[in-house]
């Protein structure tokens, strides 16, 4: 990352010192708009007297004169004013990301700001380059210090983390997971004058909500499981009757009486048999999984579908025996589709919800201004 620091001045580090100087460098000058241009100059030609060049120290003025800054400490804030105080002052105080650079979670007030955040000169965060986050829980780019005449001027990208999909690796709950949020600005409850300037071309968007797990599908019902026929054949008289052979839990359906005779020992003996039959219940078949949310859209990932629930099945015998009554189960439902941009995940039938979006800008004390649609702006973006 190759943030770069840039200032209106230093001023009159050699030479001679005028008043005209100053009218044009302090009370004239306008700040530039972009990272690579100029400051320009508004038409001034009144008469500038040395109590308006003396140093502004006020936290609640948002556009002194002769602003406080750690390079204006020479300056005096009553008596004893000099011009020579001037050397080496600055107007404006400027930090920018190039938009070559792409980061992630940008820490704004870790920047080199030599000192000035608590103090009312006016500074600009330039966000040409892209911010990003690849987590719900850290925000793209982050303010939390203390600050007055602040402007944070996006051209650039400042993106959220997407939520993930309920059930999947990472979040498996059945909820989506909450989208993150791109900006996130806490400049202290004093603050003054902390804007954030929203250009054509920028784009401050919070992550998509994770879409919710899909339901499971209900359970079926079992039925009942008839085996095939065994013949069991026993002898007239002989203890030996019912279904032996047949194996545990058959009994007879019916009884045909003699199916043969033959002589054993001079006698006729009758040979009798029965057709034997079992009954189970069959198996009780669970509802098909719901499938997994869908992931919103973030820096980290792309959006995604739902995804389709697990079939239901039908209740089953063992093999060769047929299945009377019961009913088949139901498939899972599919599972919510994650949420675009600065979007809810869609919800289900399930217990839970999809994640909620995350926000464009989060925060307190702050202002947004500039080009605001929904192609610079997804989510929620005032305090």
């Amino acid at each position: 990352m190759a943030v770069s620091v840039s200032k209106a001045g230093p001023y009159y580090s050699t030479g001679q010192i005028k008043f005209s100087d100053f009218r044009r460098d302090f009370r004239a000058q306008q700040r530039k708009t972009t990272s690579g241009g100029s400051e320009t100059f508004s038409t001034d030609t009144a008469a500038i007297s040395a109590s308006e060049l003396l140093r502004n120290t006020s936290t609640s003025n948002s556009s002194p004169v002769v602003p406080n800054a750690n390079e204006n400490t020479s300056i005096s804030t009553s008596n004893n004013w000099k011009v020579s105080q001037f050397r080496n002052s600055v107007k404006y105080y400027y930090v920018t990301l190039p938009s070559a650079d792409e980061v992630t979670n940008l820490d704004i007030d870790d920047q080199n700001w030599n000192g000035n955040l608590e103090r009312n000169i006016r500074k600009f965060m330039f966000i040409d380059g892209t911010c990003g986050s690849s987590s719900v829980s850290s925000p793209a780019a982050t303010f939390s210090a203390t600050t007055h005449n602040l402007t944070i001027d996006v051209t650039g990208d400042i993106l959220g983390a997407g939520g993930r999909g309920g059930g999947t690796t990472g979040a498996p709950s059945i909820n989506g997971e909450r989208g993150g949020d791109a900006l996130s600005i806490s400049p202290g409850a004093n603050a003054n004058n902390v804007v954030v300037l929203v250009r054509s071309g920028a784009r401050i968007y919070g992550g998509g909500g994770g879409g919710e797990k899909g339901r499971t599908g209900n359970n079926g019902s079992s039925g009942t499981c008839t085996s095939p026929e065994c013949v069991h054949q026993y002898c007239a008289g002989s203890p030996n009757s019912g279904c032996m052979g047949c194996g545990g839990n058959y009994q007879y359906t019916r009884r045909p009486g003699c199916c043969r005779s033959t002589m054993r020992g001079g006698c006729v003996e009758s040979v009798y048999q029965n057709i034997c039959r079992s009954t189970q219940s069959s198996t009780t078949p669970s509802g098909g999984t719901g499938g997994n949310g869908g992931n919103g859209e973030g820096y980290n990932q792309s959006r995604s579908n739902g995804v389709g629930g697990g079939s239901g099945s039908c209740p089953s015998c063992p093999g060769g025996w047929s299945r009377s009554g019961g009913s088949c189960s139901q498939s899972g439902e599919t599972g919510g589709s994650g949420g675009n941009w600065g979007d809810a995940g869609g919800s289900t039938d399930n217990s839970g919800s999809g994640g909620n979006a995350g926000r464009a800008i989060i925060g307190s004390n702050y202002s947004v201004t500039g080009t605001i649609n929904g192609l610079t702006i997804q989510g929620l973006y005032n305090p």
